[in-house]
């Protein structure tokens, strides 16, 4: 189970209270807000109603855009410390996306009317909202994030001890062989 102050690290890393003081967090740290979903569970479907934004706690979850007739599926995955579902809430319409957890998660959820709530009264939630709505726009999907990259980098593969005794006088210069 998470304590108190892991939950206010784990959501002060979130790029939606990125920024934000211990006291506006302090009231949604209750255990309510934070859930378990399995690989492969659904979140929502592209129609349903969106009532609630989440954040990634744990884990990885695949958004799915509908693909608007033109046979093309547009795909983003959410990691560690992205938030998603917001867009339909700002916009004021039913999910246009469909969302699965990718592996094993633990999510915060919060409800439309809360974030609506935070967003007015708070206005570095609101410009958070706004950034990763810009940022989203002019990158492309399937794209890691690089906090989540130099995770994966820190993940030593046992096999490779062998790399450290490469005797050093190899040029490992890359050169282009146009």
């Amino acid at each position: 189970m998470i304590v108190d102050g892991e939950r206010i690290r784990l959501l002060k890393t979130n790029g939606l209270f990125k920024g934000i003081s211990e006291s506006v967090i302090k009231p949604y740290l209750k255990p309510k807000y934070f859930f378990e979903v399995k690989e492969g569970e659904i979140l929502y479907v592209c129609g349903d109603e969106s009532s609630e934004i989440f954040l990634i706690v744990e884990g990885e979850v695949k958004i799915k855009f509908s693909s608007n007739g033109n046979g093309s599926n547009n795909v983003k995955h959410k990691y560690l410390s992205d938030f998603f579902g917001e867009d339909e809430i700002l916009n004021g319409s039913e999910r246009t996306s469909s969302a699965i957890a990718n592996t094993d998660c633990v999510l915060f959820r919060i409800s439309s009317t809360e974030l609506k709530q935070l967003s007015v009264s708070n206005k570095k939630i609101a410009d958070n909202l706004n950034c990763k709505a810009e940022d989203e726009s002019s990158s492309s999907p399937n794209i890691e994030p690089p906090e989540y990259q130099s995770q994966m980098d820190s993940i030593k593969d046992p096999g490779s001890d062998h790399l450290e005794n490469i005797d050093d006088d190899v040029d490992w210069t890359l050169s282009d062989d146009k």
